[in-house]
Protein backbone atom coordinates (compact mmCIF):
# COMPACT_ATOMS: atom_id res chain seq x y z
CA UNK A 1 0.00 0.00 0.00
CA UNK A 2 3.36 2.39 0.85
CA UNK A 3 4.45 1.45 -2.29
CA UNK A 4 1.23 2.45 -4.43
CA UNK A 5 1.07 5.59 -2.62
CA UNK A 6 4.72 6.95 -2.98
CA UNK A 7 4.12 5.58 -7.16
CA UNK A 8 0.79 7.94 -6.83
CA UNK A 9 2.71 10.57 -4.98
CA UNK A 10 5.08 10.85 -7.79
CA UNK A 11 3.00 11.03 -10.23
CA UNK A 12 1.58 13.78 -9.12
CA UNK A 13 4.57 15.73 -8.88
CA UNK A 14 5.73 14.95 -12.42
CA UNK A 15 2.35 15.73 -13.70
CA UNK A 16 2.22 19.19 -11.76
CA UNK A 17 5.77 19.57 -13.02
CA UNK A 18 4.69 19.44 -16.55
CA UNK A 19 1.66 21.71 -16.15
CA UNK A 20 3.90 24.22 -14.80
CA UNK A 21 6.66 24.31 -16.93
CA UNK A 22 6.94 26.90 -19.93
CA UNK A 23 6.75 26.47 -23.25
CA UNK A 24 9.98 28.38 -25.51
CA UNK A 25 7.85 31.02 -26.48
CA UNK A 26 6.48 32.02 -22.92
CA UNK A 27 10.27 31.73 -22.26
CA UNK A 28 11.49 34.20 -24.65
CA UNK A 29 8.33 36.30 -23.64
CA UNK A 30 9.38 36.56 -19.92
CA UNK A 31 13.49 37.31 -20.89
CA UNK A 32 11.51 39.94 -23.66
CA UNK A 33 9.94 42.12 -20.97
CA UNK A 34 13.55 43.57 -19.73
CA UNK A 35 12.94 45.66 -23.20
CA UNK A 36 9.78 46.07 -24.09
CA UNK A 37 9.20 48.63 -21.35
CA UNK A 38 6.41 51.47 -22.96
CA UNK A 39 8.54 54.58 -22.74
CA UNK A 40 11.82 54.84 -22.30
CA UNK A 41 14.77 57.42 -21.86
CA UNK A 42 17.96 56.33 -22.24
CA UNK A 43 21.50 57.69 -22.78
CA UNK A 44 24.80 55.65 -23.54
CA UNK A 45 27.97 54.96 -24.92
CA UNK A 46 28.99 52.86 -27.81
CA UNK A 47 32.66 52.10 -28.17
CA UNK A 48 34.47 50.10 -31.29
CA UNK A 49 37.48 48.03 -31.14
CA UNK A 50 39.51 47.35 -33.86
CA UNK A 51 41.97 44.51 -32.57
CA UNK A 52 42.43 46.03 -29.75
CA UNK A 53 42.64 49.93 -29.97
CA UNK A 54 39.12 51.65 -29.22
CA UNK A 55 37.96 54.16 -31.15
CA UNK A 56 36.32 57.85 -30.14
CA UNK A 57 33.44 56.98 -27.90
CA UNK A 58 30.12 57.36 -29.53
CA UNK A 59 27.05 58.78 -27.00
CA UNK A 60 24.03 58.56 -27.93
CA UNK A 61 20.51 59.55 -26.27
CA UNK A 62 17.48 56.81 -26.85
CA UNK A 63 13.71 56.94 -27.52
CA UNK A 64 11.62 54.11 -27.51
CA UNK A 65 7.61 53.69 -27.23
CA UNK A 66 4.90 51.68 -27.80
CA UNK A 67 1.76 52.90 -29.13
CA UNK A 68 -1.39 51.56 -30.46
CA UNK A 69 0.76 47.83 -30.99
CA UNK A 70 3.39 49.96 -32.92
CA UNK A 71 7.17 50.24 -31.72
CA UNK A 72 9.03 53.21 -32.33
CA UNK A 73 12.46 53.98 -31.87
CA UNK A 74 15.22 57.37 -31.91
CA UNK A 75 18.17 57.39 -31.36
CA UNK A 76 20.47 60.67 -31.83
CA UNK A 77 24.23 60.45 -32.03
CA UNK A 78 25.85 63.44 -29.45
CA UNK A 79 29.32 62.56 -29.52
CA UNK A 80 31.69 62.69 -31.37
CA UNK A 81 31.17 66.02 -33.23
CA UNK A 82 31.87 64.44 -36.79
CA UNK A 83 28.44 62.25 -36.07
CA UNK A 84 26.42 64.88 -33.44
CA UNK A 85 23.18 65.13 -35.02
CA UNK A 86 23.06 61.54 -37.15
CA UNK A 87 20.12 60.04 -36.03
CA UNK A 88 17.61 56.97 -36.79
CA UNK A 89 13.97 56.57 -36.48
CA UNK A 90 12.65 53.56 -36.53
CA UNK A 91 8.62 52.65 -36.91
CA UNK A 92 8.15 49.00 -36.82
CA UNK A 93 9.69 47.82 -40.01
CA UNK A 94 10.23 51.05 -41.37
CA UNK A 95 13.66 52.76 -41.08
CA UNK A 96 14.78 56.34 -41.63
CA UNK A 97 18.03 57.71 -41.10
CA UNK A 98 19.47 61.43 -40.72
CA UNK A 99 23.23 61.82 -41.94
CA UNK A 100 24.97 64.38 -40.00
CA UNK A 101 27.58 64.74 -43.19
CA UNK A 102 24.60 65.80 -45.45
CA UNK A 103 22.02 67.16 -43.11
CA UNK A 104 19.69 64.99 -45.68
CA UNK A 105 17.00 62.28 -44.17
CA UNK A 106 16.64 58.63 -45.97
CA UNK A 107 14.61 55.88 -45.66
CA UNK A 108 16.81 52.47 -45.68
CA UNK A 109 15.59 49.34 -47.68
CA UNK A 110 14.60 46.42 -45.74
CA UNK A 111 18.23 45.24 -46.70
CA UNK A 112 19.76 48.13 -45.59
CA UNK A 113 18.75 47.82 -41.84
CA UNK A 114 21.62 44.78 -41.72
CA UNK A 115 24.24 47.46 -42.28
CA UNK A 116 26.87 48.62 -39.31
CA UNK A 117 25.46 51.68 -37.39
CA UNK A 118 28.00 54.23 -36.98
CA UNK A 119 31.12 51.57 -37.86
CA UNK A 120 30.38 49.41 -35.28
CA UNK A 121 29.21 45.49 -34.96
CA UNK A 122 25.04 46.61 -34.10
CA UNK A 123 23.23 46.76 -37.76
CA UNK A 124 20.43 49.66 -37.59
CA UNK A 125 18.13 46.44 -37.13
CA UNK A 126 20.00 45.58 -33.99
CA UNK A 127 19.88 49.13 -32.71
CA UNK A 128 16.26 50.14 -34.15
CA UNK A 129 14.55 47.02 -33.13
CA UNK A 130 16.01 46.56 -29.50
CA UNK A 131 12.80 47.77 -27.73
CA UNK A 132 10.33 45.27 -29.13
CA UNK A 133 11.76 41.82 -28.32
CA UNK A 134 12.36 39.13 -29.99
CA UNK A 135 9.34 37.00 -30.04
CA UNK A 136 7.57 39.29 -32.12
CA UNK A 137 10.35 38.44 -35.33
CA UNK A 138 10.98 34.31 -34.41
CA UNK A 139 9.77 31.03 -33.48
CA UNK A 140 11.46 29.57 -30.46
CA UNK A 141 12.11 25.92 -29.98
CA UNK A 142 13.94 24.77 -27.16
CA UNK A 143 17.03 22.84 -27.79
CA UNK A 144 18.34 22.12 -24.44
CA UNK A 145 20.35 23.64 -21.51
CA UNK A 146 23.78 25.17 -21.42
CA UNK A 147 25.77 27.15 -18.30
CA UNK A 148 26.87 30.29 -19.89
CA UNK A 149 29.82 31.40 -17.23
CA UNK A 150 28.31 28.93 -14.82
CA UNK A 151 24.93 30.13 -15.10
CA UNK A 152 22.38 27.69 -16.22
CA UNK A 153 20.03 28.61 -19.31
CA UNK A 154 17.68 28.06 -21.26
CA UNK A 155 19.12 27.38 -25.16
CA UNK A 156 16.36 28.00 -27.80
CA UNK A 157 16.56 28.31 -31.42
CA UNK A 158 14.71 31.26 -33.21
CA UNK A 159 13.44 30.75 -36.57
CA UNK A 160 13.02 34.17 -38.46
CA UNK A 161 8.69 34.17 -39.07
CA UNK A 162 9.18 35.87 -42.35
CA UNK A 163 11.85 38.45 -44.59
CA UNK A 164 11.07 40.95 -41.93
CA UNK A 165 13.64 39.08 -39.15
CA UNK A 166 17.07 40.67 -40.07
CA UNK A 167 18.39 37.35 -39.22
CA UNK A 168 17.65 33.88 -40.54
CA UNK A 169 17.86 32.23 -37.35
CA UNK A 170 19.08 33.20 -33.46
CA UNK A 171 20.47 30.81 -30.82
CA UNK A 172 20.03 32.47 -27.48
CA UNK A 173 20.36 31.67 -23.85
CA UNK A 174 18.65 32.50 -21.47
CA UNK A 175 19.16 32.37 -17.02
CA UNK A 176 16.79 29.65 -16.04
CA UNK A 177 16.49 31.65 -12.56
CA UNK A 178 15.85 34.88 -13.61
CA UNK A 179 14.81 34.54 -17.37
CA UNK A 180 17.51 37.15 -18.53
CA UNK A 181 19.47 37.23 -21.69
CA UNK A 182 22.92 36.29 -21.05
CA UNK A 183 24.11 35.56 -25.22
CA UNK A 184 22.86 35.68 -28.60
CA UNK A 185 24.12 33.88 -31.30
CA UNK A 186 23.21 35.75 -34.71
CA UNK A 187 23.30 33.47 -37.95
CA UNK A 188 23.18 34.54 -41.43
CA UNK A 189 23.12 31.82 -44.51
CA UNK A 190 23.58 29.50 -41.75
CA UNK A 191 26.66 30.91 -40.38
CA UNK A 192 27.55 32.22 -37.03
CA UNK A 193 28.28 35.94 -37.98
CA UNK A 194 28.58 37.21 -34.49
CA UNK A 195 27.83 37.04 -30.70
CA UNK A 196 26.28 39.59 -28.44
CA UNK A 197 26.60 39.32 -24.58
CA UNK A 198 24.60 40.59 -22.18
CA UNK A 199 25.96 41.72 -18.35
CA UNK A 200 25.19 44.10 -15.35
CA UNK A 201 22.02 43.61 -14.75
CA UNK A 202 20.30 46.31 -12.15
CA UNK A 203 16.84 46.27 -11.13
CA UNK A 204 15.15 49.83 -11.94
CA UNK A 205 11.52 50.26 -10.82
CA UNK A 206 11.13 46.28 -11.02
CA UNK A 207 12.98 45.98 -14.11
CA UNK A 208 15.61 43.89 -14.44
CA UNK A 209 17.44 45.70 -17.18
CA UNK A 210 21.19 45.10 -18.94
CA UNK A 211 23.47 47.98 -18.65
CA UNK A 212 25.95 46.26 -20.88
CA UNK A 213 25.90 44.86 -24.07
CA UNK A 214 28.94 43.58 -26.15
CA UNK A 215 28.87 42.63 -29.56
CA UNK A 216 31.54 40.38 -30.86
CA UNK A 217 32.16 39.85 -35.05
CA UNK A 218 32.96 36.59 -36.08
CA UNK A 219 34.11 37.81 -40.04
CA UNK A 220 36.24 40.63 -38.63
CA UNK A 221 38.88 41.39 -35.52
CA UNK A 222 36.72 43.88 -33.91
CA UNK A 223 34.16 44.04 -30.63
CA UNK A 224 31.33 47.09 -30.37
CA UNK A 225 30.51 48.01 -26.16
CA UNK A 226 27.75 49.42 -25.44
CA UNK A 227 27.45 50.81 -21.93
CA UNK A 228 24.00 52.52 -20.34
CA UNK A 229 24.48 55.34 -18.16
CA UNK A 230 20.99 56.63 -17.60
CA UNK A 231 17.68 54.43 -18.16
CA UNK A 232 14.51 55.73 -17.59
CA UNK A 233 11.16 53.47 -18.05
CA UNK A 234 8.28 55.34 -18.51
CA UNK A 235 9.83 58.59 -18.52
CA UNK A 236 8.28 61.98 -19.51
CA UNK A 237 10.71 62.62 -21.91
CA UNK A 238 8.80 60.65 -24.37
CA UNK A 239 6.67 62.95 -26.88
CA UNK A 240 4.70 61.96 -29.31
CA UNK A 241 6.20 64.29 -31.80
CA UNK A 242 9.72 62.82 -31.89
CA UNK A 243 8.79 59.79 -33.94
CA UNK A 244 8.27 61.39 -37.00
CA UNK A 245 10.28 62.10 -40.01
CA UNK A 246 9.88 66.21 -39.86
CA UNK A 247 10.85 65.88 -36.22
CA UNK A 248 13.74 63.62 -37.32
CA UNK A 249 14.86 66.76 -40.23
CA UNK A 250 14.98 69.66 -37.70
CA UNK A 251 17.76 67.54 -35.56
CA UNK A 252 20.57 69.62 -35.24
Amino acid sequence: MKKIFLLLSLLAAAGLSCLSALTPAEIVDKADKAFKVGRVYSISSLTVYRGNEAQPVQVMEGYTMEKNGKSYSLTIYKEPQRMKGTAMLMIENDLWVRFASTGRVRKLSSSAKKNSAGGSDFSYADMGESGQGLAEKYTPVLKGEEKIEGTACYKLELDAKDSDAPYGKLLVYIAKDDYRYLQVDYYEDNANTKTMKLSDYRMVHGINYPFKAVMVSHVKDSRTEIVTTVFEPDSSKIKDRYFTTGYLKSIR
